[in-house]
């Protein structure tokens, strides 16, 4: 085999060996946390400033579990959104009850929160591998 060969044989071992210990990071987990925010259609009043992967393991069952801490920010204060969705008249009278309980009980876990207020959080999320990439577990 000439060197060239064998370079080119230890790359695509390497690369190969990358490929298959790949597991969910902080983008993943982004992509989590990003989609409950807008499910809870709180991704206007919420951002995700930061996260960060602190640990992970892989289940016997082929799920793979990470911790993470993250950083929300508010787009606006918790009173200005109130108010606009109490004022929002294409929202159905469902949805903005749905809205103004939702608000509630951030209010009761950050307070009467201002613009620019940021809260520090901590999760532990499940995926499971798929032919899309890593899927979270409900």
């Amino acid at each position: 085999m000439t060197q060239y060969a064998r370079v080119a044989f230890l790359l695509a071992v390497t690369l190969f060996m990358a490929a298959c210990s790949q597991t969910p990071g902080e983008s993943d987990a982004r992509k989590v946390l990003q989609a409950e925010l807008e499910s809870a259609h709180l991704a206007e009043l919420l951002k995700i400033n930061s996260v960060e992967k602190h640990n992970g393991y892989q289940d016997n069952d082929g799920r793979y579990t990470i911790e993470v801490s993250y950083q929300l920010k508010a787009a606006e204060s918790l009173s200005d959104y109130a108010a606009q969705i109490k004022g929002d008249e294409s929202l159905g009278g469902m949805d903005r009850f749905a809205m103004i309980m939702a608000l509630s009980a951030l209010r009761v876990e950050y307070g009467n929160f201002a613009k620019g207020d940021t809260f520090d959080e901590q999760r532990v999320l499940t995926f499971r591998d798929s032919e899309q990439g890593w899927m979270p577990v409900e």
